[in-house]
């Protein structure tokens, strides 16, 4: 049945070309116009009906006729004896013709029905037609016409239809009303109007049936028209309607799709104006062939991130790396990337990004310093009275990458801080020229640590899903389409539409670029060039715009950016030499797996001494007042002449009894530098010495260090050398690190802000870290002394 829209033709509505004009009915056509009136009147429809009736009649007339020679000849009993004759000749007859090709149950029936008439007849004959007779007849008659008439019913009137339009019966419109939007289809009640029909592809807007049906329902119903039109689910493409009218869809069925097959990377795809400063990069060739999908990069006064979505073999690797590539050819960003993963996710991205994080240690890093620029960038607009961020080759745009970012926002350690330090960015970053993109295997709640607000602050710049099997990404999202049903093609998704704009939420394929093997990998961390036309090649032709002019951006990010290379060779470092204990069997692989397990840390594999146990004997809580009485002798009293005015205050405080770093400021005035200077004079003149944890005392009054104090001191060189090299001082990292309870580790922080390894905390609470790696040696050496 073909559903018409109100005041369109069924031609129009299936699209059918106009007829010809009429030139008069051929004689084949009043033919069928005869043969149609006169199959349409009761008395052809009632044929089967009045036929048990007409046979009745024939018997009764016949019964009369033999009645009449009764009373012309006046012998009964010859007649009688003819009538019979002759009634069985002829129903022997009739049966011969009539058996063949019944069943059984209709030739028993049939015998059955000639026996009672000849029966009937030669009775009628020869006793008369009275009432009696004729009742029987209609008794019996209308009785054996049951089976008759259960079979042959009366048919209903046949339907009034629209003539029927000459159109090929394989065609869109065709298919849709047989397939699609008939009674038990994908979408029942709709129908396809303003057909747009080209060599590549055809266009309709579907009607559905208001109040029932919607783009949700036809995106949910994919897979079933692409079966009812016989085409490829890549080859339709539904969207929303350009008149806003929810129960209007958009339809193309594509014939010449230009994703059939990978679409190779061929440089960087970015439309870039300087005089508006709006920039976007394209992704790929959208699959109905109008246009490219477009990721927003600039805009005025902003730069954009956003959403990636997409499973394993889904092509989210390769989609990244064409697209920072062509961000990168701008000269005008700078990509960070962390990976949860140590780089593996992207070796090209890992290998080329300004600032690579690899694992989630450097990553807090790296997010801690993006959070520091956040603020002082807040703080230069406000200072110089900007309102935006207007990308220059001095002032880049930060671009940061969070690949498999599931693993750091919902970490246990640092997935809360992660979480809140996204959302700041993503909230405010676009303004002052830094970018978000979280990249993702999942798309569900543990992508955004569980934060609406990231989720939505994210997805306010752009949001691309390629195919996942996670079941929970299109409710997350809101999606309209289902991205667990998303064919099995490298690159495929969808471009998804932020909310309040007008941009398409339609399937694409993105550019792809080749990867290195597993040797042309090796050999290029050796040093040599990459194939051309590989994600490395590519990368490597368009580097990042560099930070260096940007002094704001150099301070902001602090040590940690500045010593980034050294620690990620520090933890290089740090694998090899697992590995390589590994293969030669000096660790085992269970114990070394377990929680009890040592690894070894950046400060071993530099050369920093080994990981000492932390000792059982430490005790974090302020000693007692009276300590047990020393057995070990005293040295002699110091002589406090030839010190600093600062160091003879601090001298005469201890000896008064304030040992506490803290005390010693109340008491003195001094600052907290102050006091560490004078500490440090007083003890390379060997006149004070540290009595205990976080407490000093005048040499002659304090015993010798026991074996305590010396793993004590050990393990303060290693969590410094930790702290330096890889940038992270937090209680996490010491903790997972030196495998030391959450308390010490703060302990042992606090014991490197007081030797001026650690500074002041910045904007995201965590402390400045003071120390260079060039430095490093000689602060160790100033904690031995």
């Amino acid at each position: 049945m073909v559903h018409t829209k109100p005041g369109l033709t069924a031609v129009e509505a299936m699209a059918a070309p106009p007829a010809p004009a009429s030139t008069g009915p051929t004689a084949a056509q009043i033919r069928a116009d005869r043969e149609a009136r006169r199959r349409d009147r009761m008395r052809y429809r009632l044929r089967h009906q009045t036929a048990p009736h007409k046979v009745l009649v024939a018997v009764w007339s016949a019964a009369w006729l033999a009645r009449a020679a009764v009373w012309l000849t006046g012998d009964a009993e010859a007649v009688s004896a003819a009538t019979a004759g002759i009634a069985g000749l002829a129903a022997v007859i009739v049966a011969m013709v009539l058996r063949r090709g019944r069943t059984r149950r209709v030739r028993t029936w049939l015998y059955t029905c000639l026996a009672a008439a000849v029966t009937w007849l030669t009775v009628a004959a020869g006793n008369g037609v009275d009432w009696t007779m004729t009742a029987a007849l209609a008794g019996i008659g209308f009785g054996l016409a049951t089976p008759w008439w259960r079979h042959h019913r009366i048919p209903n009137v046949t339907p009034a239809t629209a003539p029927t339009p000459a159109f090929d019966l394989d065609s869109v419109p065709a298919l849709w009303a047989a397939n699609v939007a008939s009674k038990g289809g994908a979408l029942p009640e709709s129908y396809l109007t303003d057909p747009q029909i080209s060599a590549t592809k055809e266009r309709y807007n579907v009607q559905l049936r208001a109040g029932r049906q919607s783009i949700a329902t036809a995106m949910a119903a994919l897979t079933l028209i692409a079966s009812g039109l016989h085409v490829a689910q890549e080859d339709i493409v539904l969207e929303r309607h350009d008149s806003g009218d929810a129960s209007r869809v958009a339809l193309t069925v594509v014939r010449k799709s230009p994703i059939k097959v990978s679409q190779p990377y061929r440089g960087p795809q970015l439309d870039y104006d300087p005089a508006t400063n709006v920039g976007t990069v394209f992704l790929g060739p959208y699959a109905d062939g109008e246009g490219l999908a477009p990721w927003k990069l600039f805009s005025h006064n902003s730069i954009w991130g956003g959403l990636v979505v997409g499973g394993i073999g889904s092509g989210k690797s390769r989609l990244l790396e064409a697209l920072l590539c062509s961000m990168r050819a701008s000269g005008l960003v700078t990509t960070f990337y962390g990976d949860p993963q140590g780089g593996t996710s992207s070796d090209a991205l890992a290998s080329n990004a300004t600032w690579a994080a690899r694992g989630n240690e450097q990553i807090m890093a790296m997010l801690r310093g993006l959070d520091r620029l956040v603020y002082w960038r807040g703080i230069e607009n406000s200072a110089r009275g900007r309102n935006g961020f207007t990308p220059r080759p001095h002032r880049p745009g930060v671009v940061a990458v969070l690949d498999e970012c599931h693993m750091i926002l919902s970490d246990e350690v640092h997935g809360e801080e992660a979480t809140a330090i996204c959302e700041r960015i993503g909230r405010v970053g676009r303004k002052l020229g830094i970018a978000l993109i979280l990249a993702s295997q999942e798309g569900d709640l543990p992508t955004f640590g569980g934060s609406n607000g990231l989720r939505n602050a994210v997805r306010r710049g752009n949001t691309v899903v390629l195919r996942t099997t996670n079941t929970q990404t299109a409710g997350v999202l809101k999606l309209d389409f289902d991205p667990t049903l998303l064919p099995d093609l490298p690159g495929y998704g969808y471009t998804v539409a932020a909310i309040g704009t007008t941009d398409r939420t339609a399937p694409f394929r993105s550019y792809y670029l080749a990867e290195l093997t597993d040797d042309e990998l090796d050999a290029v961390h050796a040093g040599a060039d990459p194939r051309e036309g590989t994600s490395h090649w590519w990368l490597a032709r368009t580097p990042d715009a560099p930070l260096d002019d940007d002094l704001v951006a150099l301070r902001a990010l602090g040590t940690p950016y500045a010593e980034r290379n050294v620690a990620v060779e520090a933890a290089r470092a740090e694998l090899t030499g697992q590995l390589d204990d590994l293969i030669s069997g000096r660790i085992d692989a269970v114990e070394f797996a377990t929680p009890k397990a040592t690894p070894a840390d950046a400060g071993q594999a530099a050369g920093y001494g080994k990981v000492v146990a932390f000792p059982g004997a430490l005790n974090l809580v302020a000693p007692a007042e009276n300590p047990a009485t020393p057995t070990t002798p005293v040295a002699a009293a110091p002589d406090p002449s030839g010190l600093t005015p600062a160091a003879r205050d601090i001298y005469q405080a201890i000896k008064a009894g304030t040992t506490k770093k803290g005390d010693l400021i109340t008491v003195t005035g001094l600052s907290d530098s102050g006091v560490i200077k004078a500490l440090s004079e007083l003890m390379a003149r060997g006149d004070v010495v540290k009595a205990r944890h976080g407490h000093y005392a005048l040499a002659g009054d304090q015993p010798a260090a026991d074996a305590a104090d010396v793993a004590v001191d050990e393990l303060l060189r290693q969590a410094v050398a930790l702290v330096v090299t890889t940038g992270i001082p937090t209680p996490a990292m010491l903790t997972r690190r030196l495998t030391v309870t959450t308390d010490q580790a703060r302990w042992l922080l606090d014991r490197m802000t007081e030797t001026g390894v650690l500074g002041p905390a910045g904007p995201d609470g965590t402390p400045t870290v003071l120390v260079t790696a060039d430095q490093l040696d000689q602060t160790l050496a100033d904690i031995d002394a």
